[in-house]
């Protein structure tokens, strides 16, 4: 007996399609948010460097996780350089270079990184390692549990021959959710965009604006010996230095490692004949630019030796810094890209050529995000924009 069109039964069930309908369409709209947000990050034309930290930050805002990787890789699937979040722990490192990169203890738990990079998979599921035996692993108690890391979703990002370029991993913590199938499926298409942007002739860019948070202090003793160190002082001098190696990345902080805590010191010194008390020192390379600066600190006891305080404040590319701070307001796809443009300088007219679309439509976008935003020219918006910039 079928139930009539008004039954109880039928209008729940009615009720029920049309909210999984309207949650399927939410998430197919934050889907479609997110691809495009990560396809415009890797259009910016940044080299690899400057592009892998804000893409594992804009990550975050489409995949939760704790913590974000990327290792690059020759073709042979050797892992070159990384990038990792967080601070730098130097005895994990080299234990985990020393004892389980592509050796038996890692093979066991999860299989060789090198095998991994090279294999036909191009995304690792997190169920792979849900699993009492991966727990129980030497790999999963001496490395991942000591930095908070319980669960992972890998993407291996190739060439358009096959080549592999590195691993992208997104980790969670101990009691975070699993990672979900529609997750995965969601950093499998965001891959494609990541390969295209490491494969390409990026120019390194030269406009840089400072974060709060990217910044870090450590002090030299007299003699220019390392005292102390903040979190990150030991990332952001590796990466102020040329990056982070499975070398570098073992080896206890020096500063015969480094040649501008040297150099540093020695202005100091200098300076304190000539009664000047502080130095700066900028450092451009491919993973921005890097300010340091020191200053004497007088000596806690008289006669002792005055020690050094340094300070490293890591700048990011400012079209970086535009397209988070873009990600934060309530715009739509197209009117983020027309305000990004906008931000960058170009007229109405060239924003139409650039995204192929009448000029009409870039009016009503204009006017739209005028609307959203509460202001009333170019000039207020970039204010607006650059207020957002921190």
């Amino acid at each position: 007996m079928s139930a009539s069109a008004g039954h109880p039964l039928s209008r729940g069930y009615r009720r029920a399609r049309r909210e999984c309908d309207v949650q399927r369409m939410r998430t197919n709209m934050k889907h479609a948010a997110t691809v495009a947000s990560v396809r415009a990050l890797c259009a910016l034309g940044l080299p690899g460097e400057q592009l892998i930290p804000a893409l594992l930050e804009a990550l975050h805002r489409a995949i939760p996780s704790s913590r974000n990787l990327f290792d690059w890789t020759d073709e042979q699937g050797r892992l070159v350089r990384y990038f990792f979040e967080g601070p730098i722990d130097a005895e994990i490192a080299r234990h985990y270079f020393e004892s389980f990169y592509n050796q038996a203890g890692e093979i066991e738990a999860m299989g060789s990184f090198q095998d991994t990079v090279t294999g036909r998979a191009s995304i690792r599921s997190a169920a792979e390692l849900d699993s009492a035996t991966f727990f129980r692993s030497a790999l999963y108690n001496e490395i991942w549990r000591p930095q908070g890391l319980h669960s992972r979703v890998e993407a291996i990002v190739k060439d358009v021959h096959g080549r592999p370029l590195g691993s992208l991993v997104l980790y969670r913590e101990k009691g975070d959710p699993p990672f979900t199938q529609a997750e995965e499926r969601l950093l499998a298409d965001l891959t494609p965009y990541i390969a295209r942007a490491l494969t390409v002739d990026n120019v390194m860019s030269l406009d840089f604006v400072a974060r709060r948070e990217r910044r870090a202090v450590l002090n030299l003793a007299g003699d220019g010996a390392l005292l102390h160190l903040s979190q990150d002082a030991h990332k952001m001098l590796l990466l102020s230095h040329g990056g982070i190696t499975p070398e570098s990345a073992g080896r206890v902080p020096s500063v015969a490692d480094f040649g501008t805590l040297q150099l540093l010191a020695d202005q100091i010194h200098r300076h304190e004949r000539a009664s000047r008390h502080q130095v700066a020192l900028t450092v451009d390379n491919a993973w921005g630019r890097f300010v340091f600066e020191a200053e004497p600190l007088a000596a806690a006891t008289e006669g002792a030796p005055g020690a050094i305080h340094v300070s490293i404040q890591h700048q990011e590319p400012r079209a970086v810094a535009w397209r988070r701070a873009l990600s934060g307001l309530n715009l739509s796809i197209a009117q983020t890209e027309v305000c990004a443009l906008m931000r960058a300088g170009y007229t109405q007219r060239q924003i139409a050529a650039a995204l192929s679309i009448a000029p009409n439509t870039v009016s009503d976008h204009v006017r739209k995000i005028y609307t959203r935003l509460d202001v009333h020219s170019v000039r207020e918006l970039c204010i607006r924009v650059d207020e957002l910039v921190v």
